[in-house]
């Protein structure tokens, strides 16, 4: 998921570049151009294609990235709820792009799963900038923190960000309610349960069953090859009850993720 996301983000940051000597119509056309003329340089493992298109008289710009990503419904729920937070850090840092909203530019993102779904969507006018720059504001990362944790800043900046939406609900109604990397250099995953699955979820058999299910998810291929570069070979899910209760916690060790 954080390489996902981290990918995601180095491409719409590179894409938002424009020079503000032009007027409006001027600008949108040179943003599609220089999007459309690197899109090449923005595909990856996940995003298969890029494109962008003006649409001058209706003053929007539509971006749609083609990726590899499954469309269940738990993917859809997770990044419909953190690619706005996403994308009001990277805005807040452009200030070409947030220029081009206060002209009047609606921008909107598509992000379409492997069978051409809609995987998100996303539309940014005046109004929805403000909201996000907003909340962006309100939760802002500490810096100092940042250059005074020993994390790495772009690893810590990046869950700082993904953070911003917790709690995340998946489909079975657990919570993500944080993710964070331990004094131990663990990824931490902190998770609460349903009152009906509590009971359930508790002892070593579950134990058993729920590590089991975790190794065999595809989504760990990913946490492991974004994780790996910044020397963390232990992940951890911690899992409590509405009240804040420990259900069960499940301990993946390099051993584990070979």
């Amino acid at each position: 998921m954080i390489k996902k996301i981290t990918q995601i983000s180095c491409m719409i940051a590179i894409a938002l570049f424009l020079v503000s000597c032009k007027n409006t119509k001027q600008k949108i056309q040179e943003y599609v151009n220089t999007f459309n003329n690197s899109s090449e340089l923005l595909q990856n493992d996940v995003i298969s294609r890029a494109s962008a298109k003006a649409f001058l008289n209706e003053n929007k710009i539509e971006l749609r990235f083609d990726t590899n990503l499954e469309p269940n419904e738990s993917s859809k729920s997770i990044y419909n709820q953190m690619f706005p937070t996403l994308l009001g850090e990277i805005l807040k840092n452009d200030a070409a792009s947030v220029e081009l909203i206060r002209e009047g530019v609606t921008f909107e993102m598509f992000f379409i799963a492997n069978n051409s779904t809609i995987l998100s969507e996303l539309k940014v006018d005046q109004k929805e900038l403000d909201n996000i720059l907003k909340k962006s504001k309100m939760v802002d990362i500490d810096r100092k923190e940042l250059s005074s944790s020993g994390i790495n800043p772009e690893l810590q900046q990046m869950l700082s960000i993904m953070n911003q939406n917790m709690p995340i609900t998946n489909e079975d109604g657990t919570k993500i309610l944080k993710i964070e990397i331990s004094n131990k250099n663990e990824l931490v995953y902190k998770i609460e349960v349903p009152k009906q699955y509590s009971e359930l979820l508790k002892g070593e058999g579950a134990k058993v069953l729920m590590k089991e299910n975790i190794l065999r998810s595809s989504d760990l291929k990913t946490i492991l090859g974004s994780i790996q570069r910044y020397n963390i070979t232990t992940i951890k899910y911690i899992y409590s009850d509405a009240k804040g209760n420990l259900v069960n916690d499940i301990i993946l060790t390099e051993k584990d993720l070979k």
